[in-house]
């Protein structure tokens, strides 16, 4: 199984790189009553794993596209069925969101992110990353530098099943998994905070002051796999 959920990851079909027809529709907000959620007015399900929110500027292309990527993650042979049946029962589980913002630091991000231990506590939502307007572009899918959506994607689906149903694969404290010792040799060393300078020996040289060590896993997944898929 752990094979399996590797290659899903590295082996996500270029296919998507050219694909202009998906197969949703975009909804009226299904939970504007919770506070945390009321500023957004677009939705999309997909495979009822992950919930699309989007506010009102946020072009319905880009929504779509949004969720296009989710469903090749998710259903990487297109048969209409989630590949993993443990990541598809974790998502659901939890109630996977991927919330669109117009911009950083938008009313709608604010007031969910005020209220969203309320959300954890009572309602089970996972929120592993977020998109702002400006990340997604859909005529340059998962292109470093233009579309955030193939990042900003897997990192939700990662954080909300994949470090949680396989900890010894894929988890992000140190010491704690396969992931994290190969992170520490591919960093040179095991840095729990960034260091100065990287040893010239390591490969892996994130150096954002602000992502402690779970952070860097999560981040050294993502490289990992993007690079196997020819993204980069």
């Amino acid at each position: 199984m752990i094979k399996k959920i590797i290659l899903l990851l590295v082996l996500f079909p270029l296919l998507v790189l050219g694909q202009n027809n998906v197969c949703f529709s975009i909804e009226e907000n299904p939970n504007s009553e919770l506070q945390a959620l009321s500023l957004f007015t677009k939705y999309i399900n997909v495979f009822n794993c992950i919930h699309v929110y989007a506010e009102p500027s946020v072009s319905d292309q880009k929504i779509l596209h949004t969720a296009a990527i989710a469903a090749e993650l998710l259903d990487n042979n297109e048969d209409g069925v989630i590949d993993d049946v443990n990541v598809q029962n974790q998502l659901m589980d939890l109630y996977t969101i991927m919330p669109l913002f117009s911009y950083e630091g938008s009313s709608a991000e604010e007031l969910l992110f005020d209220n969203f231990d309320d959300l954890m506590e009572n309602n089970n939502f996972c929120a592993g990353a977020v998109l702002y307007n400006n990340e997604i572009d859909p005529f340059s899918p998962g292109f470093w530098g233009n579309d955030a959506s193939v990042e900003e994607v897997l990192h939700a689906i990662n954080a909300c099943s994949h470090i949680e149903i396989y900890p010894n694969v894929f988890g992000v404290e140190p010491n704690s998994s396969e992931m994290s010792d190969a992170m520490d040799i591919a960093r040179g060393g095991q840095f729990l905070t960034i260091p100065s300078n990287y040893p010239e020996y390591g490969w892996y040289h994130y150096d954002d002051w602000t992502c402690d060590y779970e952070c860097m896993a999560m981040e050294y997944l993502y490289w990992c796999i993007v690079t196997n898929m020819g993204l980069l």
